[in-house]
């Protein structure tokens, strides 16, 4: 059995990452899916005096990562949008960081990835192919310490986003089956990310493959719908936001969720962007509600239930139950995904499928 079985969703805007280790406790985390250049320079300044920020050594160079690459950098910033990311050495880096975050040092990784739906089977041979070399590989090496993390992906498996985040609702945290009534019938599930959307039709818990084609919609997501053109108007609203970047508007988002108050800091300045948030919000939920819940699903018409989730989830979900009603499931309302967050689902739901499959016994 490998030291540490994890699944990794790391996705077009952020990377979702949940991971269990021998002693069974289940770990979760969060990184923005973006990186910059860093030179990693110090003067030694007392703390206070001067900022203080992990850099990462990959493959030879210093990076930056996550929100850092956002408030304390801007140089060379990097993301990698579209299908082509799959399994290169930018997604494997979001995967070594992630796992680097939840504790992982040396050992073996069972490690679980998750792609949308639309593109699995182009995909999942590049990924596997791309992760043959991870044979005790230094992944990654973390500024405040002493020696790079060496460890070896024991296994590699490829699943489907959407299907991983279903799994949330009939099993636990250790793989095994929870009593559930929830996929009787058809059901919808609709996965809205940063680059694509997908909706997945399930019936009675099995997936449809006649629905394939309608699965997973490019560049549709929340960065096209609700990133972009916010940074447009913020930056028509002010030069003070001319540098600011959809990395800006993110944190906002993600900042201000709890709140319902979005607001971008950039030298100084802020801007609320809380009308605007509610503005493209409710324009991209009649987006999904036109072309897929009407357009694909004959307006939720004999679907029993629709769940919602991914990054974009919170934004939307509000409307769509305004006009499917009590059809659009409450992840609170079940004991297995009361606890999780929308954005970590297809991660955590992919996490118990593996150690479903791998019939894997964690103490």
């Amino acid at each position: 059995m490998a030291d540490y079985i994890a699944c990794v969703d790391a996705g077009n805007g952020g990377t979702n990452a949940a991971l269990v280790g021998k002693n069974g406790k289940v770990t979760v985390v969060y990184i923005p899916s973006i990186r910059a250049a860093a030179t990693g320079e110090r003067l030694g300044l007392d703390k206070g005096l001067e900022l203080s920020y992990q850099t990462v050594q990959w493959g030879g160079h210093r990076y930056i990562t996550g929100d850092d690459a956002v408030t304390i950098s801007k140089r060379a910033l990097e993301r990698h949008m579209g299908v082509n990311r799959y399994g290169n050495e930018f997604h494997q880096f979001l995967i070594a960081k992630a796992l680097a975050d939840m504790g992982v040092k040396g050992g073996t990784v069972d490690l679980t990835v998750c792609v949308p739906p639309g593109v699995y089977r182009e995909v999942k041979p590049v990924i596997l192919e791309r992760f043959k070399h991870f044979k005790h590989h230094a992944a990654i090496w973390l500024s405040d310490e002493a020696k790079p993390r060496d460890w070896e992906y024991e296994s590699v498996t490829v699943m489907p986003e959407g299907i991983c985040a279903a799994a949330c609702f009939v099993l636990d945290d250790k793989g095994k089956k929870v009593k559930s009534e929830i996929f009787a019938g058809d059901v919808v599930v609709i996965d809205v990310g940063a680059y694509t959307v997908d909706a997945l039709l399930l019936q009675n818990g099995n997936f449809n493959p006649e629905m394939l084609q309608h699965t997973t919609w490019e560049n549709e997501g929340v960065d096209l719908h609700l990133r972009q053109p916010i940074l447009a108007e913020l930056k028509r609203q002010s030069q003070e936001f001319a540098r600011a970047t959809v990395d800006d508007v993110d944190l906002a988002i993600r900042r201000g969720a709890k709140k319902g108050k979005y607001t971008v800091s950039l030298g100084g300045y802020e801007a609320d962007i809380t009308p605007l948030i509610a503005k493209h919000s409710e324009r991209y939920a009649e987006w999904i509600s036109n072309n897929i819940g009407d357009g694909i699903f004959n307006a939720m018409r004999g679907i029993k239930r629709l769940i919602v989730v991914g990054g974009g989830a919170t934004l939307v979900t509000p409307h769509l139950r305004k006009w499917y009603g009590d059809k659009v499931v409450d992840p609170n309302a079940f004991p297995s995904t009361k606890n999780i967050h929308v954005a970590d689902m297809n991660a955590v739901g992919g996490l118990r499928l593996r150690l479903k499959t791998a019939a894997v016994q964690v103490a």
